[in-house]
This record gives C-alpha cells, structure tokens and sequence, in this order.
C-alpha cells in the first residue's frame, strides 16, 4: 500500500496531481488519476460533490455541462442517473472508485467543497479502511476539525494571509495547503516546528517548483504531474 506517511517521505518533495492530472485529462476523472499513476506523482487531488441521494463522487464544481450539452446539477441528480452522464468524454466517478482505483498505487487527497458533505466522506474513507492514503482536505475549516477528531489526515487550503497555520494545528490537523506565493521559507519553517507538513499549490512552472524545495516545501501540487516528477527525480540526483 502506498501511504501518506510513504508519500510525505518522498524526497526532495512530493508530487501531487492536481484534479488528478488536470493538464493532460479530464479533471476529476479515472482517466486522470491513471495519468497521475503513470507519471509517477505520489498524491493525486479529487473533489468531492454529493449526488442528490447521498453518493460522493468527483467534481469541482455542483453543476458541470455535460457532453449532451446540457447543464447538469450534481446535487440535484440522482447517481443513478449521474451515472449516464459524460463530461469531456468521461463518465463522473464515484469517489468510492477513485479510492479503490488508487489503492496501493498512488496517495489522495479529497477535498470537499461544501461542508455538508464532510460526515459522508469521512464515512466513506473510514468503512473502505483507506485513512492511511485518503486525507481529507478543505477551504473549511470545520472540515478539516471534523475529520482530524475522526482520527484522518486532514488539511486546510487557503489562497490568502495570514493563512492558517497556527488553526491547522489548534484543530489537530497535519497539512498546510496555502497556494504557492504563501509557501514562504518562514511560513513553511513555522509550519515545520509545528509538526505540519506543507503542500503548495497550483504549480505549472519548473523553477517556481525548485524555489519552492529551496524553501522547504514538502509537496507540490500541479496540473501537470509528469513535470513535477521530472523535476523531482532531476533534484533528487543532487541531494
């Protein structure tokens, strides 16, 4: 199995794939984790929506236009007949497959947009025993609490200062994920004394990365894993 704390060890730093592998699949797709698989990241980044009925399963956003043309309201629809529904050409995955496809091959984080959906997730992480590779990741920070108190990796995202380190580690969380002009060597060293580790996002750009492990970073998140990899594996030769 391929674990959090196996992920984290990586060295200099950690590749995540952003939405699977956003850059060269569908977002949020199966199709986009085995691309992030392939390349070699050790993390790939999901969204979580629940359908109408309850099911998690993988988006960014509620609403999505389906391959039909149609505008498509997840949390209004039935999984039933979500299940029918193409966007870019896949189908919309459950994260109970996502789970299953990456176990043993790859880390996850599942980040849940709306805070009504973390008891599901959590559930979810927790009955398929996979809380050694699936973090539970959030812009919310009851999120984040929720799912540290239910003994999970969990993690905070924020974009904007002061950020959230010090609430992060008050509510028992064990990841920081600031975007990346907030990953500053004192913010990611603060983190570090705090027993945090640090995912920067969203990185498309070769030596903003090699900054980024100049800093510190633990891992990157990026839309484009194979880059974050090549960058790594070159960095890792010097270390």
């Amino acid at each position: 199995m391929v674990t959090l704390v196996e992920a984290f060890s990586r060295r200099p730093f950690a590749v995540v794939g952003h939405r699977g592998s956003k850059g060269t699949a569908p977002e949020n797709s199966l199709l986009g984790l085995r691309h992030a698989i392939d390349a070699g990241a050790d993390i790939a980044e999901f969204d979580a929506q629940l359908t109408a009925d309850g099911v998690p399963v993988a988006s960014h956003d509620p609403q999505v236009r389906a391959d039909s043309g149609e505008v498509v309201d997840i949390r209004g629809t039935t999984y039933a007949d979500l299940s029918t529904v193409t966007v870019s050409g896949e189908r919309i995955p459950t994260i109970k497959e996502v789970i299953e496809f990456a176990r043993g091959k790859i880390a996850l984080f599942i980040e849940v947009k709306n805070p009504r959906d973390a008891g599901a997730v959590i559930s979810l992480i927790k009955d398929l025993q996979a809380d050694e590779f699936a973090a539970v990741i959030s812009f919310h920070k009851e999120v984040a609490a929720l799912a540290a108190r239910e003994g999970l990796w969990a993690g905070i995202v924020y974009f904007r200062p002061p950020g959230a380190i010090i609430d992060a580690k008050k509510l028992g969380c064990r990841i920081v994920l600031p975007r990346y002009p907030l990953a500053t060597r004192k913010a990611i060293a603060f983190a570090h004394r705090l027993g945090l580790k640090v995912v920067a996002w969203t990185v498309n750009d070769a030596g903003k990365m090699r900054e980024l492990v100049e800093r510190g970073i633990d891992a990157i998140a990026t839309d484009y894993p194979e880059l974050g990899v090549r960058v790594r594996d070159e960095m890792s030769r010097n270390i």
